[in-house]
């Protein structure tokens, strides 16, 4: 989290309600105050039971849920690797924006102006998803490194471990897409670790960041320059997307739901898919730059 306009209110109210001086600064009259408050649950993790309880209450149908797709760019990456990088990403979300639409999501792409990797473009982003109130973030990107041995997927979502404090929605949704890539694709698991990036920190909703392989690496863009293999991450991701609704009761083993499920579902509880959306309708729809 971050300490923005919701946290000093808060702060504030605080102060005024313990007797405090209202400066709405967390000195250490504040914290000391903070510190003499009992817990209220014990047992278990409070605010994972919250998150929890609220994944629950939004219902497993993907027919009503806003997803945004960020078209990222790994912080590391030389320009001369940035149009490659730019050209599959964006092609890969456009596949899973497709699928979505189909399934009744209300899905929107975002992304950074092209070959940057500004971070105050990328806290930008964090803010329009929150305005728009979304579900879910899932940031798509290529790793680089100056080792072309590298290769592999991983995905990360918030967490601080020097505080001791993560996002266990967030973690759920990028351990899920994870190993349904890694199922169906075979891709070397490079597995999934807490960041603090900006996209992650300041987002409200579960928020993953998924590094779909090494530009890098020849073996991974061999894959990736595949449309074949490109379907096959769109569909593990919306796949994992259904999986992170449904309860333990419901789910399925990794690799064995697949889109043609999904579309049944809508089938029984059928959903509207809004006209003249260019997510909507076939998987495939949407420009794509790599072609088919």
């Amino acid at each position: 989290g971050y300490f923005g306009v919701e946290t000093s209110t808060g702060l504030t109210d605080f102060q005024r309600n313990y007797g405090l001086v209202t400066d709405g600064t967390c000195g250490p009259e504040t914290l000391k105050a903070l510190t003499r408050l009992s817990p209220m649950v014990q047992g278990g993790a409070p605010n994972a039971m919250r998150a929890e309880s609220r994944i629950r209450a939004a219902g497993p149908n993907l027919s009503d849920k806003v997803i945004v797709i960020d078209i990222s760019r790994a912080h590391n990456l030389p320009d001369a690797h940035s149009e490659t990088s730019d050209i599959i990403v964006k092609d890969l979300a456009q596949r899973i924006a497709g699928r979505f639409g189909a399934t009744g999501v209300s899905a929107y792409l975002t992304t950074s102006s092209f070959g940057s990797a500004d971070l105050q473009e990328e806290r930008e982003r964090a803010r329009f998803a929150n305005e728009l109130r979304a579900d879910l973030l899932i940031a798509i990107a290529l790793d680089y490194s100056e080792n072309p041995e590298a290769k592999g997927i991983s995905a990360y979502f918030f967490g601080d471990t020097n505080h001791d404090t993560w996002s266990t929605t967030g973690e759920k949704l990028a351990g899920l897409i994870q190993r349904e890539i890694v199922a169906r694709t075979g891709m070397t698991n490079l597995r999934s670790h807490a960041k603090t990036w900006d996209l992650l920190r300041m987002t409200r909703m579960p928020a993953m960041w998924m590094d779909i392989g090494y530009v890098s690496s020849s073996a991974d863009m061999a894959r990736l320059q595949d449309a074949s293999q490109r379907d096959l991450i769109a569909e593990a991701i919306v796949v994992a997307t259904q999986r992170f609704y449904l309860t333990p009761e419901e789910d399925e083993e990794t690799g064995r739901l697949n889109y043609a499920d999904i579309k049944a579902k809508l089938r029984e509880f059928p959903a509207q898919v809004g006209p003249g959306d260019p997510s909507s309708g076939d998987p495939s729809s949407g420009e794509s730059a790599l072609g088919d």
